[in-house]
């Protein structure tokens, strides 16, 4: 698809809050570490020390597959990535962009009667996030046949 978007959008709470879980977690991990006396750090074998890294590690990626979800519309149709998959969807292929009142996110729906999620706009950001989805909606109106 082209790169030539007329709107984009992403979580602004959520990569907020991605930001701050990073530091306190990882803030609490090392403090803890080095919180520990000598004697009790030396307890630990390396295995040990890289699962807890690893499961610190896994919960960070969650969040940040999350918040480093978009979405962009343009001409060509709609591009969205959702936690680690991208989407490139024509708008032949798109039957509307919806996101009532007790959705947490935009959705796609689909010609072919499927509907998609789109993590790119998410209830969570309040007034921003009905703006994003008005602005979304109007760019799809603009190329959906009728």
């Amino acid at each position: 698809m082209a790169d030539v978007w007329e709107f984009e959008a992403h979580p602004h709470m959520l990569r907020r809050q991605a930001s701050i879980w990073t530091i306190v977690m990882g803030g609490s991990m090392l403090f803890g570490w080095f919180a520990l006396p000598a004697s009790i750090r030396d307890l630990f074998n390396g295995f040990q020390i890289a699962t807890l890294v690893f499961f610190v590690a896994v919960m960070l990626g969650i969040v940040w597959a999350v918040a480093l979800s978009y979405v962009k519309a343009g001409p060509a149709g709609l591009k969205f990535r959702n936690l680690v998959t991208t989407h490139e969807v024509p708008w032949s292929e798109v039957a509307m962009v919806r996101m009532s009142n007790a959705d947490h996110w935009a959705f796609v729906e689909l010609a072919d009667t499927s509907d998609r999620p789109v993590l790119g706009i998410q209830r969570s950001d309040g007034r921003l996030a009905q703006e994003q989805f008005n602005e979304l909606d109007a760019v799809s109106r603009k190329y959906l046949p009728v």
